[in-house]
């Protein structure tokens, strides 16, 4: 299995899992009219990883916007991972990055933080430093 890197567009945000240091991240902006055709391989992948490897996972989201199809499949990824944690196959945890002054941002990784069991943490930089 090899890491998967997606390039950024204007729409959706670059996908960086990178299996040799176990740091995945999402970054970028995801607003995608087709976020399910975007994300159905990102997920697949993840589903593939985690049947294949038990090892600690960092994942990030270093996302500055969403919309609504896209949390979905935040959450579909915050899921499987969420899974992967429970089963103890690997230790996970998840960075939700947002600016002290995006209350949007932070409201939404503090909903995600609240649906999971695992290790999830808000994490509020400027955002020059967020991407």
């Amino acid at each position: 299995m090899k890491s998967l890197f997606i390039a950024e567009k204007y729409y959706t945000p670059q996908v960086s899992f990178n299996i040799e240091n176990s740091l995945f991240e999402i970054t970028g902006e995801s607003f995608s009219e087709y976020s399910m055709d975007f994300y159905e391989p990102i997920l697949s992948w993840l589903e593939a990883y985690t049947q294949q490897y038990s090892q600690t996972v960092l994942f990030n989201f270093k996302v500055s916007y969403f919309n609504t199809s896209s949390s979905r499949r935040f959450y579909e990824i915050l899921k499987i991972l969420d899974g992967y944690h429970k089963a103890a196959k690997g230790y996970v945890m998840v960075n939700w990055f947002a600016s002290p002054d995006d209350m949007d941002m932070i409201e939404s990784g503090e909903d995600f933080k609240e649906d999971f069991d695992m290790p999830f943490e808000i994490v509020l930089k400027e955002r020059s430093l967020v991407a």
